[in-house]
């Protein structure tokens, strides 16, 4: 099968025949039809990650895909060949830039009827990270909420989803944009857009009960912005959020990191609110697997509008 692979850290991105691999014991073989890019590939790729998210080389990178069931393993039945499934695959080896891959079922979920392939590729990993930014570490409730929301980095790929995710529970929603993407994120839920680029940009906002920050790096100049007791979440969490953990105990305002659980009910969740008319996917760009490079280009940009998409067959 045709798989894009790297051999080295910063090593290059060729593609490459290797075996097609068979499913074993909770395993399933998919046929990926749309795989999407993730900064974290990119990431791991470089060896920067290596000493927390360690990679077995050669590695076949790419977290999320798409695709039909062809084979599964014991204890996977219940995944039939001719299924349309979508995953953030689990573990730190990736394995979703190729024509076949092995999905774990733990974090396996049956795509809707009604919903594409595109749409399955891109929602997995960054509004699973969206979700449980907002449910699990800044406590809000995914019905009635009440809350005042900050998204940073709102037209960005975890961004654009947490923006309707927050409105569809309920909250009022502020996003953090450039300008030229403001109508955008507002047609997607955000009852009030920020331009980052304008001077004194947060003055004068009231206050907010979380900021979920897409963005990453310092807390700090967060943390005013929150109420008295707020929550700060990074989905991009960097030793200076780890350091403010260290003051949760004694501080009424909480700083907490998103650390990606992959699993097969939050996918489900999201595909509810998709299947609602709650919840989509906007496209920044789309790649063949062999320009899968061209792709991660894009992505290290930082000026991705949604999700990157990688079409494998």
């Amino acid at each position: 099968m045709r798989a894009m692979q790297y051999k080295s850290y910063a090593g290059a991105l060729d593609l490459v025949d290797v075996p097609k691999p068979t499913p074993s014991a909770n395993q399933v073989l998919v046929q990926v039809h749309v795989a999407s890019v993730n900064p974290v590939d990119w990431k791991q790729a470089s060896g920067k990650l290596r000493l927390v998210m360690p990679v077995k080389l050669p590695c076949v990178p790419g977290y999320d895909l798409a695709g039909v069931v062809v084979a599964a393993g014991p204890g996977a039945q219940h995944f039939t060949p001719g299924m349309r499934v979508h995953t953030r695959l689990g573990g730190l080896n990736g394995g979703a830039s190729a024509e076949f891959a092995l999905c774990g079922t733990d974090t396996l979920t049956p795509m809707p009827e009604s919903m594409d392939y595109e749409t399955a590729a891109g929602l997995p990993l960054a509004g699973m990270t969206a979700l449980q930014g907002l449910r699990d570490q800044c406590g809000m409730p995914m019905l009635g909420a009440t809350e005042r929301v900050l998204i940073v980095g709102g037209s960005g790929g975890v961004g654009h989803l947490a923006v309707q995710i927050a409105r569809s529970a309920g909250a009022h929603v502020t996003a953090v944009c450039s300008a030229g993407n403001a109508q955008l994120v507002s047609d997607l839920g955000a009852q009030q857009t920020v331009d980052y680029r304008a001077p004194s940009p947060y003055a004068g906002l009231p206050p907010f009960d979380i900021v979920l920050d897409c963005v990453g790096g310092d807390p700090g100049p967060w943390l005013p912005l929150l109420t008295p007791n707020g929550r700060y979440a990074s989905t991009v969490p960097g030793p200076l959020v780890m350091a403010r953990m260290l003051l949760n105990a004694v501080t009424a305002r909480k700083v907490r990191p998103v650390l990606l659980k992959s699993n097969a009910a939050d996918l489900a969740v999201l595909d509810g609110l998709a299947q609602a008319g709650k919840l989509r996917v906007v496209v920044d760009s789309r790649f063949t697997l062999d320009k899968l490079a061209d792709a991660w280009v894009r992505s290290r940009s930082g000026r991705a509008v949604g999700k990157i998409l990688v079409s494998v067959l």
